[in-house]
């Protein structure tokens, strides 16, 4: 556990770091730019689901259906595997949801704030503090998202090797 917070917690660093690099200089092409970013990530967590969650799923249940047939020290080795493996797709399956909803409605307020900044409703200094916070959310669920790319892989390539094993 102390571990996944670990890399998470590294993971959100250089997602805020790379978020620093190529800054536009514009609030709207900020927004564009932010706008982008999560419209990008909405559609890798939308592949993330398709993809990779339902391989991971299938291969999941055919390894855990085969423990059945398998030695008991090889048992053993694969519970652990497969335990966490359960548990990254139960977490996926409880936050993604949320996380789509906070991808839209970060797009909602970007649209938003694009509007009330280029019809001077907001002060620049006003529109950059409401942008700033959109960009947390935004870098919070980018990070959210590389999460669970990781996680899945390491996972997927646990799997591989206990399908090749037995």
């Amino acid at each position: 556990m102390r571990k996944a917070i670990t890399s998470f917690i590294i993971v959100l660093t250089c997602a805020i770091m790379a978020g620093c690099a190529n800054q536009p200089k514009t609030n709207t092409e900020k927004i564009d730019s932010l706008k982008q970013q999560v419209t990008k990530d909405a559609a890798t967590l939308q592949e993330i689901e398709s993809k990779d969650f339902v391989t991971l799923q299938k291969d999941f249940i055919h390894c855990d259906s085969m423990l059945q047939y398998l030695p008991k020290e090889q048992v053993e080795a694969n519970f652990e595997p497969l335990n966490l493996t359960q548990a990254y797709l139960v977490q996926f399956a409880q936050v993604k949801p949320v996380m789509e909803r906070k991808m839209n409605y970060v797009i909602q307020q970007l649209d938003n704030l694009k509007s009330d900044a280029e019809s001077h409703y907001l002060s620049d200094s006003l529109v950059s503090v409401y942008l700033e916070t959109e960009t947390r959310v935004a870098d919070t669920l980018h990070a959210q998202l590389e999460y669970f790319q990781e996680r899945f892989a390491s996972c997927q390539k646990a799997l591989s090797q206990m399908k090749k094993s037995k």
